[in-house]
């Protein structure tokens, strides 16, 4: 077996129109692909952010890696994600997002490693990461180490 990447990864919501809204207006994911409320097996139908079904994808055509907000009827709550997205400008979405009502539990802060690392809570409590990676630019200019985290990770 040759494992070729990670199609989509699923997200438990409670409320699939308001996470729709949530993670495109929000976050910034582009919607993909949502389906009928209705089980149909034509996959050219498709459903609407106002009336969608079990299935819906947000994010980039390529890499084609994907969010499913998986909205399962109350029979599963809402839970750790486990998620990492990556931006090229953490300082700039995190106001952004503050300023939209985003709660963050770690705010961006540089690692030891060099990275830019924060974490944020959608709309059910689902905590996932944000993260800026090393540029080229700041990594030969050698910009100075950070310090550890105290604050422990959440999940």
């Amino acid at each position: 077996m040759t494992v070729l990447g990670v199609d989509t990864i699923a997200i438990v919501v409670s409320d699939p129109q308001k996470a729709i809204e949530w993670y495109r207006d929000v976050l910034g994911l582009d919607v993909a692909y949502i389906g009928p409320s209705e089980s149909n097996p034509d996959p050219s139908v498709q459903g609407t952010p106002e009336n969608p079904g079990h299935w819906v994808e947000l994010g980039p055509a390529r890499p084609r890696t994907r969010v499913h907000l998986c909205f399962m009827r109350g029979e599963t709550e809402p839970g750790p994600s486990g998620i990492t997205f990556i931006t090229d400008d953490i300082q700039g979405d995190y106001e952004r997002m503050r300023r939209r009502g985003v709660e963050f539990p770690l705010p961006p802060e540089k690692m030891e490693w060099g990275e830019w690392l924060g974490q944020f809570a959608d709309l059910d409590g689902n905590v996932s990461d944000l993260k800026q990676p090393i540029s080229t630019a700041e990594w030969k200019a050698g910009s100075s180490p950070a310090k550890p985290r105290k604050a422990k990770r959440v999940r």
